[in-house]
C-alpha cells in the first residue's frame, strides 16, 4: 500500500489539515473524524473538523464533538484535506468544491464503492469500519490512546458493526474493541445510549413506517415509505429516520427491505438492506453506493416514476440472486 506510506508521512510531517466526514454523519463517520482530529491535535497539529450537517444528537456526548463545524470555510489549496468515511465527493455537500481545489486530499474509508477520489487513497473494504482504519494509522503513528480517542473509536466500528453482529465484524474487529476496552470504557452504557435509546417522536415515525409497508415477489421484498411531511407532523427529526429501514430486512423470509424517503416533490432517498444481495451493487445501478449489505441512493424525478425504477432494478438483483 504505497499510498499509506504516504499518508503515514503526510499525517507526520505536515501541520495543518482540515478533516471533513460526509452529510448525515453516522457513528462511524463521527467517531472516526473525533478520534483522527483529536489525535493530530495530540501531536501538535493545527485540526479543524468540518461535516456538512449537524451531529445527531446521541453522538453529541463524545468529547470534541462541539468543535466540529458545520459552515463553508475559506478555501486554501495548501492546507490537507482529509476525508474520512465518504465514498465519494459528493457526499460532502457544501464542502465539495473547497476539497477539490486543495493540492492535496487524503481520502481514508471502508466503503467498497468509493471512488478514490483523493490524491492519496486508503481504502480498505475489508475493514468492518473506518474506525478500524484509523485505529491501525494511530497505531503506525505510534499515537498514544486516551480514554476519549478509545471512545471515540468504540462508537466508530461498534455503530457500523451493528453491535458486533453484522458479518462485518471479524476477529481483527474484536482485536482491536479489546484494546480500546483497556481505556476503562463502559460498553453497556455506549450500548444503550448509542443502540437503544430513541425519542418518543421515533416511535410514532416507525408506527407510520410499520404501517406502510408494502410486500413483493412473494415476500422476499418488504417496502416502507415515509415523507418528510410526515416525519415532520410526528415531530421527528432527521435523525430518527437512522435505523428505520432495518425493520423491512427483519421480517421473516424478506432478502430485501427498501426505505423510500420523499424528501420533496422532485427528491427522493432511497435506503437498502439485505441478507444475501450486495445492495452496494444495486445502489450503484441507481448513482448510488454504500456497503454490501447496508446502501442508498439519491435521486430527482417524481415519486412514482422513481419507484417503478428502483423496483424494476430490485425485481432484477433478486431474480439474479436466486437463478
Amino acid at each position: 500500500m504505497a499510498d499509506q506510506t504516504k499518508i503515514i508521512e503526510a499525517l507526520r510531517n505536515e501541520e495543518y489539515f482540515y478533516m471533513i466526514s460526509h452529510m448525515l454523519p453516522d457513528g462511524d463517520s463521527i467517531g472516526s473524524l473525533l478520534a483522527m482530529g483529536e489525535a493530530l491535535q495530540g501531536m501538535g497539529k493545527e485540526v479543524r473538523l468540518f461535516t456538512p450537517g449537524s451531529i445527531p444528537y446521541k453522538y453529541r456526548y463524545l468529547n470534541h464533538s462541539a468543535k466540529v463545524e458545520h459552515e463553508i470555510f475559506d478555501n486554501d489549496p495548501n492546507i490537507t484535506m482529509v476525508v474520512l468515511d465518504s465514498s465519494d465527493v459528493e457526499r460532502l455537500g457544501i464542502f465539495k468544491d473547497t476539497v477539490l481545489k486543495s493540492k492535496k486530499i487524503i481520502n481514508i474509508d471502508h466503503h467498497i464503492t468509493n471512488q478514490r477520489f483523493g490524491t492519496l487513497n486508503l481504502v480498505n473494504p475489508e475493514a468492518a469500519a473506518t474506525g478500524e482504519i484509523v485505529y491501525d494509522l494511530l497505531e503506525e503513528l505510534q499515537v498514544e490512546l486516551n480514554e476519549s480517542i478509545a471512545e471515540s473509536l468504540y462508537v466508530a466500528i461498534s455503530t457500523d458493526t451493528g453491535s458486533f453482529k453484522y458479518e462485518n465484524t471479524t476477529a481483527k474487529t474484536h482485536r482491536v474493541i479489546s484494546s480500546l476496552l483497556e481505556y476503562d470504557l463502559n460498553p453497556g452504557a455506549i450500548s444503550q445510549r448509542i443502540f437503544d435509546e430513541r425519542s418518543l417522536p421515533f416511535y410514532i415515525l416507525l408506527k407510520e413506517a410499520l404501517s406502510s409497508i408494502e410486500l413483493y415477489e412473494g415476500r422476499r421484498i418488504a417496502v416502507m415509505t415515509l415523507s418528510k411531511d410526515l416525519r415532520e407532523r410526528t415531530g421527528a427529526t432527521t435523525d430518527d429516520l437512522e435505523g428505520i429501514v432495518n425493520y423491512t430486512r427483519n421480517i421473516e423470509g424478506v432478502e430485501l427491505g427498501i426505505l423510500f424517503y420523499v424528501e420533496s416533490a422532485s427528491e427522493l432517498k432511497v435506503g437498502f438492506r439485505s441478507k444475501e444481495i450486495d445492495v452496494s451493487e444495486l445502489a450503484g445501478r441507481l448513482n448510488g453506493g454504500g456497503h454490501i449489505r447496508a446502501a442508498g441512493c439519491r435521486m430527482q424525478g417524481d415519486f412514482e416514476s422513481l419507484k417503478n425504477k428502483v423496483m424494476t432494478e430490485a425485481f432484477a438483483v433478486l431474480k439474479e440472486l436466486q437463478s
